[in-house]
């Protein structure tokens, strides 16, 4: 029998909260002071490549420390990082909903979006949720697309306005303007230069000269890649600040 208060959950990988992220998680807390039940957000965690659902060298948004930050913030019960490792990425979906779901949260209401997926080989989707509603006594609310121009809004879509390098329209789409942290950057500070290493997990944008904050201040920064790093160079620089992106400089 688990002792555990009931929780509302909200589900998905979350990368680069945007639009789309927000309504699923605000809907989410929003049932869950309805019922009196602890908000709970679900991240994933992929601990080898391989274990992931493409073999595609996924760039991210937000680095994983940086998006716990920002699930965090919305002050819920907890948010909770799942690590997909050998054992629980190959769970059926009935499994996870069964182990993780109800026996370690005990889910009562579920919040996904309308595109979520899980379970081995994301053989589980917002049917299967609602298939088993019955035998463990919980129920799904499928959160619709938010769509920008036609388009509904995803971390792919993101991802790709990034590296077109369409700085403005993501900002659009991110509930934070698009930031490389300092802590993700090598920084010299008297040369006002960074440097991010290729292999680096998170996206930089194309090269180009772009308008940023660094510290309050607006700068200008240029962007030039070679083949082991991205190179970034600064008109001016703060030190130990973030690089909140703006807009392409033309």
């Amino acid at each position: 029998m688990n002792n555990r208060k009931p929780s509302c959950i909200a589900i998905g990988n979350f990368d680069g909260i945007h639009i789309g992220h927000d309504a699923l998680i605000r809907r989410m807390i929003e049932l869950s002071n309805e019922e009196n039940q602890d908000s709970i957000i679900i991240t994933f965690r992929f601990v080898r490549k391989d274990l992931k659902k493409s073999t595609y060298n996924i760039k991210y948004i937000n680095s994983r420390n940086i998006k716990l930050e920002l699930l965090k913030s919305y002050n819920v019960t907890e948010v909770a990082e799942i690590e997909l490792d050998e054992v629980i990425s190959k769970y059926s979906p009935e499994q996870f909903i069964k182990e993780i779901l109800i026996d370690k949260y005990n889910a009562k209401n579920i919040v996904v979006g309308y595109n979520f997926t899980f379970g081995h080989k994301a053989s589980g989707n917002i049917n299967t949720l609602r298939e088993f509603e019955s035998t463990y006594n919980y129920k799904v609310e499928e959160i619709f697309p938010v769509k920008y121009n036609g388009i509904a809004v995803s971390s792919t879509l993101v991802r790709n306005l990034l590296n077109e390098g369409k700085i403005l329209e993501v900002n659009k789409l991110l509930i934070n303007n698009y930031t490389i942290y300092n802590n993700e950057l090598n920084i010299d500070y008297n040369k006002k230069i960074a440097f991010a290493d290729n292999n680096s997990s998170i996206i930089i944008p194309p090269d180009g000269r772009y308008k940023v904050m660094t510290g309050g201040k607006e700068a200008l920064l240029t962007i030039n890649t070679n083949k082991d790093n991205s190179i970034l160079i600064f008109d001016k620089l703060e030190r130990d600040e973030d690089i909140i992106f703006l807009d392409r400089a033309h």
